[in-house]
């Protein structure tokens, strides 16, 4: 059973940031290029990136199991939806329930804030996160070429849950 930490000093954020490149790294480069992906990461992982998301309102946790951080979380209550902005876990971890655990805590954390719909922007060309997604109940509402600044951009669906 994994538990969920929320984020709350600089410390935890540079965990977090090294966390995120690690796994992203390894998922995200085979399927946007690492120019790319090293874009994004800096962009919205790096230490300024998530303290930035986190001024804005974002929670962030890391999922921990047996006293390791396998992946995270984090989500950002809108006025009439969650935006579940980041969802990942360690590749090895992964097929082995931990993403149900995992959902089921966004879906808490929603309803808790009298929120019934969940959003979230993901990768179109991430065939099998698009999947496990569908799975969740998640649906794709719209498809779109992101510019993420620099030149690079990403071909994304918004996905919404409506619960």
């Amino acid at each position: 059973m994994i538990i969920l930490n929320k984020i709350n000093t600089n410390q935890d954020i540079e965990k977090m940031s090294r966390l995120a490149t690690e796994i992203m790294k390894k998922h995200y480069d085979p399927i946007v290029g690492s120019a790319t992906n090293d874009h994004m990461l800096e962009k919205y992982q790096s230490v300024r990136g998530i303290t930035q998301e986190i001024i804005q309102g974002a929670d962030y946790y890391f999922v921990n199991l047996d006293g390791a951080n396998i992946g995270f979380v984090a989500v950002d209550a809108k006025e009439d939806y969650l935006y579940l902005s980041k969802f990942y876990l360690d590749t090895e971890h992964r097929g082995k329930g931990y993403a149900s655990e995992m959902m089921a805590f966004v879906r808490d954390y929603a309803k808790s804030r009298g929120l019934n719909k969940i959003k979230l922007n993901v990768n179109a060309d991430n065939l099998n996160t698009v999947a496990v997604y569908k799975r969740f109940g998640f649906e794709a509402v719209e498809e779109y070429q992101r510019d993420v600044g620099n030149g690079f951009s990403v071909h994304d669906y918004v996905m919404m849950l409506l619960m």
